[in-house]
């Protein structure tokens, strides 16, 4: 959902103190919090269906936090925080950058792709936070510190060599080790006392090895437990799915024995769950916190309950991982891609964003055109996957849309910018820019994909083009990973994309062909949508976007919704997006640039046979409680017809009875040309409310009317609008319901120097001639007198 940047600065400009905002932050359609109320609910595994790969978890006090890989992307090593296992959030990332070679910013024909940093390891020791992590990329391992997770910056210690899926432990005796290793053998190594590198002359050894073939083992993470030391292990033997090991000693140096922890894959999705540590819960409840490979979509992180038998924390439900878990709360879920509008007031973008390898920070800005991001071709590329300054966010599943709008007027011949499915076998839809200046919309995909190809072999295979109408164009990627059937189980790899393009937001045309996604190991992460931007001739260009909006299906959704800071639940603003705003019987709906209340567009209603032929919303249930009271707002004009217009803004819905009824939460008169809105910032749902709409309708005429910036937000939140517009009394020209002199000398001064408002010079023409003159002063004077007790309305002429 596209918010305009215009209507946050004129909230944060006016000095109507009608809406108190906690920041400058604009608003976003997929912020959710936790519930107040605890109760017991269910939750779906996946926890998180996202690429979310090699987790590492630890619980400090009431919040848990997890590391995971994101390799190449920047900033990298992301640290999500929970308060339930179920609902996490992006908090901090370890580092902006790990190294700055070639590699790592696509140099000299370099790339980090399936490299960068691997598998980290996170601890809690001392009141100081570490994360450890290798890289295949540099050849180098490195220790990031800090006391402050969530907020703080980290130190940084680099080791000469790469030490592979390491786990740190810190032992009761004030010692701390490295456990690491690779086909099947673990190994161990002593840390010096301030964590900055290795102690000279310490522990190092092979502490066992598996004996397994295949992915004999690797994955380490240690940790000590009532006495016993614990190193869970992934392991993927012949004939068998992945499998979670656990091997345990009293004596850290001492013998280990091991056992199959669980073997098993999630529900009818047979790939096996495996791959991770486990975690205590304050009330004594234990986890298990592993992932899955499920196809283009990554490896997403599966929930299992831990139950302990003779000193083995064995996983699953009789050996299974259940498909639902029952939590002790409400949650929030979930959702690690959101929209974006670019409203920043500095270079520093929300933490769901991560460039594709080190970015050139000279080459983008949310600043430099306000409201938009701007992807400058600093470099040179020859396709998607050399050019610098790719801006992704994970794909989730079971399906999931992107688009964005993208302004092409600063693009230069050969430029290609648009949006990606991002991964080794990627597909673009996008615009392109010809030798001759003509602007091509195109869906391409990688020509030199195959199973066996190398980055190296890319090249931009484009499939259908056809030319652009003007500079700006709306461009969607569809992504369908799986479907889930009313049992919760996941279908096999769907994994497909489709391409579109719209010149309105509203109206889609596909373009190009499917694309058949494959989690390509060339890259070793999940989908992305991705916003690109490169030159292949020439310097200089750039491209400019001016939003990023996205959709999911509904997946461990968010028991209850609470509103954001400004205390609203929705605000839709238009901006090329209809906002799931549907049309009411003949009526049809579509963005216009013909007006707007803010910003550039407005949704306007048309092609009305009756008064009610309007525009409505379905409210969400779990959100706009039946009996409760909320605040609504939106703003409406019209071009066309007579002179006024009378509004409402209704609420449709199903009672107690199985009826349908309507409620009138708001109503004005509009005057032609002019914004009023309509507003109530204590409306009751009526109880036993269901199947809710939120519409807005004329009461007699079938003009063509716009609405703006429609909101939905707590009870006694006032919105600042257009202005609550009464209905026109003539003779009323102050509309305070009483015509007295105050009135009479409006109209004379209108009569002499002209009125101050359209509604003034509607209300002095009292004889409805059409023209405010002496007759009609003389008519509101006769009023007064109590020489008349209503105004004649005067003989229209033939020719009028």
């Amino acid at each position: 959902m596209k918010m305009k940047s215009k209507f946050i600065l004129r909230i944060l400009a006016s000095t109507v103190s009608v809406v108190l905002l906690a920041s400058a932050l604009p608003f976003q359609s997929s912020e959710l919090t936790t519930a107040d109320a605890a109760q017991t609910t269910t939750i779906s595994n996946p926890i998180i269906w996202a690429d979310v790969p090699d987790e590492d978890i630890i619980r400090v006090d009431d919040t848990y936090y997890m590391v995971s890989t994101t390799m190449y992307f920047s900033p990298g090593a992301p640290i999500m925080k929970s308060k339930d296992l179920v609902s996490w959030e992006i908090c901090n990332y370890v580092y902006d950058t790990y190294a700055d070679g070639d590699k790592q910013t696509l140099k000299n024909g370099e790339n980090d792709y399936s490299h960068g940093q691997w598998a980290a390891s996170l601890r809690y020791h001392d009141g100081n936070f570490y994360v450890f992590f290798g890289s295949y990329g540099t050849g180098k391992s490195y220790i990031y510190k800090t006391s402050d997770i969530e907020n703080g910056t980290w130190t940084r210690s680099e080791i000469n060599g790469m030490y592979h899926d390491a786990s740190i432990l810190f032992d009761d005796d004030g010692r701390n080790y490295l456990v690491y290793g690779a086909g099947g053998t673990a190994k161990i190594k002593e840390f010096n006392s301030d964590m900055t590198g290795f102690k000279k002359d310490g522990v190092e050894q092979t502490l066992f090895s598996t004996g397994l073939d295949n992915l004999a083992g690797e994955g380490w993470h240690i940790q000590k437990i009532n006495g016993y030391y614990y190193i869970f292990v992934i392991a993927w033997p012949s004939n068998s799915k992945r499998i979670e090991l656990c091997y345990r000693s009293k004596e850290l140096l001492g013998t280990y024995e091991g056992k199959t922890i669980l073997n098993s894959g999630l529900g009818t999705y047979g790939s096996g769950v495996a791959q991770g540590g486990i975690v205590d819960t304050p009330d004594g409840k234990w986890y298990g916190l592993l992932f899955q490979d499920h196809g283009s979509v990554g490896r997403i992180p599966v929930l299992v309950p831990v139950t302990w038998e003779n000193n083995w924390p064995m996983m699953g439900v009789n050996g299974e991982v259940p498909l639902t878990l029952e939590i002790d709360s409400d949650y929030a879920g979930t959702q690690l891609t959101k929209d974006d509008d670019f409203t920043y007031s500095s270079n520093k973008l929300d933490l769901e964003w991560q460039w594709n390898h080190n970015p050139d920070n000279t080459a983008w800005s949310v600043t430099e055109r306000p409201g938009y991001l701007r992807l400058k071709n600093n470099t040179l590329a020859t396709n998607l996957l050399d050019a610098k300054n790719t801006l992704t966010q994970r794909a989730e599943g079971p399906s999931c849309s992107s688009v964005i709008k993208l302004d092409t007027s600063g693009m230069k011949a050969g430029d290609y910018a648009g949006l990606s499915a991002f991964q080794f076998k990627y597909g673009n839809v996008g615009v392109y820019v010809s030798d001759d200046g003509t602007k091509k919309i195109y869906m391409a995909n990688n020509g030199g994909y195959s199973d066996s190809a190398t980055v190296g072999d890319s090249y931009n295979n484009i499939i259908e083009q056809t030319n652009l109408s003007g500079n700006e164009i709306y461009l969607k990627v569809d992504f369908l990973f799986n479907t889930v059937d009313s049992t919760g189980n996941s279908s096999y790899n769907i994994d497909k994309a489709n391409f579109y393009y719209s010149y309105n937001g509203a109206d889609w045309k596909k373009i190009g062909e499917e694309l058949s996604m494959v989690y390509s190991l060339t890259l070793f992460t999940g989908y992305r949508s991705g916003i690109y931007s490169y030159a292949t001739k020439t310097t200089g260009g750039y491209a400019d976007i001016d939003y990023f909006d996205y959709e999911r299906a509904d997946w461990n959704a968010s028991t209850v919704i609470k509103p954001n800071e400004y205390g609203w639940y929705f605000a839709d603003g238009f901006e090329g997006d209809i906002c799931s705003w549907q049309a009411r019987g003949s009526a049809s709906i579509q963005t216009s640039g013909r007006t707007a209340y803010v910003g550039s567009e407005a949704l306007l209603i048309q092609n009305r046979t009756a008064a009610w032929n309007g525009a409505y919303k379905a409210l969400n249930p779990r959100v706009f409680l039946p009996g409760n009271e909320y605040s609504f707002s939106v703003n409406v004009t019209y071009f066309d017809g007579t002179a006024t217009d009378k509004f409402y803004l209704k609420l449709q819905y199903i009672d107690a009875n199985g009826d349908t009824q309507y409620n009138t939460i708001a109503e004005g008169t509009g005057i032609k040309g002019e914004w009023i809105q309509l507003a109530n910032t204590n409306y009751q749902i009526p109880a036993g409310a269901s199947n809710m709409q939120l519409y807005v309708e004329t009461a007699n005429t079938t003009n063509n009317f716009y609405i703006d910036e429609a909101i939905g937000a707590a009870d006694g939140i006032g919105i600042l609008g257009a202005g609550v517009s009464k209905d026109i009394i003539l003779g009323d020209l102050n509309s305070d319901n009483v015509i007295n002199a105050i009135d009479l000398c409006l109209a004379k001064h209108g009569v002499s120097y002209g009125f101050d408002s359209k509604r003034y010079e509607i209300a002095a023409d009292v004889d409805q001639s059409g023209t405010v003159d002496v007759t009609d002063l003389k008519l509101i004077q006769d009023f007064l007198f109590a020489k008349i007790t209503e105004f004649p309305i005067a003989e229209k002429q033939d020719n009028q």
